[in-house]
């Protein structure tokens, strides 16, 4: 049996159409799929030991974990002042470029388009929509926790 131009086409766009519909569909399964990101368990991993915490200043550090069976890495900053610390994500808010932190300015700069973030995470300048990341934090048994969604 032979197709015609005509029909090979008609099938042929009828696929695009079917695609691109399920395109569309992908997002929203993800949304209520049961591992969906507010359901992630929040689990401490251990990033550097208390003593290392800076006193006062930034201090860059690399975050190793295990997750789904694979073994994952973090950048991340410590910030920390006479009354808090704070621990936020190295990865800029704008297109996931690694942050920077340049002491001379005492701010954070992204190195692809010009962002620029205060000490707290806040975005001064640039194009950055969002602050960095804030990752929760807490002190337990001589080391410096922080709190990961698996």
């Amino acid at each position: 049996m032979e197709t015609s131009r005509r029909e090979f086409i008609k099938k042929a766009l009828y696929g695009i159409i079917a695609l691109i519909g399920l395109g569309f569909l992908a997002p929203g399964v993800k949304m209520f799929s049961p591992l969906s990101e507010r359901e992630k368990e929040l689990i401490f991993f251990p990033l550097v030991p208390e003593e290392d915490i800076p006193r006062s200043g930034v201090k860059k550090g690399e975050l190793v974990y295990t997750a789904s069976g694979r073994e994952r890495k973090a950048r991340v900053f410590i910030v920390s002042s006479s009354e808090k610390l704070t621990v936020l994500s190295a990865t800029c808010s704008h297109l996931g470029c690694l942050v920077n932190y340049s002491k001379e300015k005492g701010e954070f700069l992204c190195p692809c388009h010009g962002g620029r973030y205060d000490l707290s995470g806040k975005n001064l300048a640039g194009p950055p929509p969002a602050p960095l990341g804030r990752i929760p934090a807490k002190v337990e048994n001589g080391m410096l926790l922080v709190g990961i969604k698996v």
